[in-house]
């Protein structure tokens, strides 16, 4: 190989990697939207979170409804808190929920299916622990027909949610969580039993959104600042604003039958390897702090989403109750009301 062909292959690698770079770079920044657009705000809500952080769930749920003004609510039907036994359904805690939210014309994003948000993931029931991939598929896609049949009936729901991150590798599943072959069942099994759209979700930082936004009719995200990792440490991502709206256009244009993209998961809780309740105040603190949680809601107005769901309102309402400060929660509170 002559020293001509060795350098220009050299100068074209180099104008490779150069370009990658700036291009990375122009893709992670821009500050984004200079006036926030009109954003409706909701919030993520699990019962199994309060419960965890020594609350009464109904009385929090209750509390964001008549006290915070929540008028959007994010919320799931876990496979092991309504099927226990196997083939014997207790829809009455979702049913209530939906309900005391429908009096007070409060709408609902209702997520269905075996991977759903909140750890570990896949909220298995116990009994399933006996059934092999193939049984644990066709179980998983009668639940989503039995859930969506028995809500259907709920005029404030406004969509449904199918999987929560399916093609993120997170969590822990007995056996393999849901593929896309079966993904792409579950959503066909929904549109079947009602018109209202389909949505499903994926990470905002760590995926492409690409995998499976062309099922669906909307794309739901998560928007996390800082993270905890055992190898690393803490980690804050590098992201700018204006890097969700890059990713929103280009998944609107690749993505066939995608309508919207929305912030379904705006982190506004400490994130840490060992669970929330067993954290000290203060380790709390260094990772998610009043003026991290100001500085990250004022970020996400900047990027363009007009629908945000607030995740960590659990957090809120314990830190209200148990250690007296008020502020997140009185955040919320003034957020519901713009």
């Amino acid at each position: 190989m002559t020293k001509i062909v060795r350098r220009t292959i050299k100068i074209a690698g180099a104008s490779i990697i150069v370009i990658f770079v700036a291009f990375s770079i122009w893709f992670m920044s821009g500050e984004g939207l200079d006036e926030p657009s009109d954003i409706e705000w909701g919030v993520t809500f699990f019962p199994r979170q309060a419960q965890e952080l020594g609350l009464d769930w109904p009385q929090v749920y209750l509390a964001l409804l008549d006290d915070m003004g929540v008028k959007k609510f994010r919320l799931a039907v876990p496979w092991n808190m309504v099927e226990m036994n196997k083939g014997t359904y207790d829809f009455s805690s979702v049913d209530w929920m939906v309900s005391e939210a429908k009096k007070r014309d409060a709408k609902v994003l209702l997520a269905v299916g075996r991977k759903l948000f909140r750890w570990p993931e896949c909220h298995d029931p116990q009994w399933i622990y006996e059934y092999k991939q193939e049984a644990i598929n066709e179980m998983t896609l009668n639940f989503v027909r039995d859930t969506v049949e028995h809500f259907k009936q709920y005029d404030n729901i406004i969509a449904w949610q199918v999987e929560n991150e399916p093609g993120f590798p997170f969590g822990e599943c007995h056996e393999d969580p849901p593929n896309k072959s079966l993904f792409k069942q579950e959503v066909a099994i929904v549109r079947s039993l009602d018109s209202r759209p389909v949505t499903s979700t994926d990470s905002g930082e760590l995926a492409s959104w690409l995998g499976f936004s062309s099922e669906v009719d909307q794309l739901g995200i998560s928007l996390y600042r800082v993270t905890e990792n055992p190898i690393w440490g803490r980690f804050y991502y590098p992201m700018r604003p204006g890097f969700y709206q890059k990713k929103t256009k280009l998944a609107l244009a690749l993505s066939k039958n995608l309508q919207k993209v929305f912030l379904s998961e705006l982190q506004l809780e400490p994130w840490s390897v060992i669970p929330l309740s067993e954290m000290t105040l203060k380790h709390q603190f260094e990772s998610m702090n009043f003026n991290r949680t100001q500085e990250t809601v004022q970020y996400a107005k900047r990027t363009g989403f007009d629908e945000i769901y607030i995740w960590g309102v659990e957090w809120w309402y314990w830190l209200r109750q148990e250690h007296q400060d008020s502020r997140f929660w009185d955040l919320g509170r003034k957020l519901m009301q713009e």
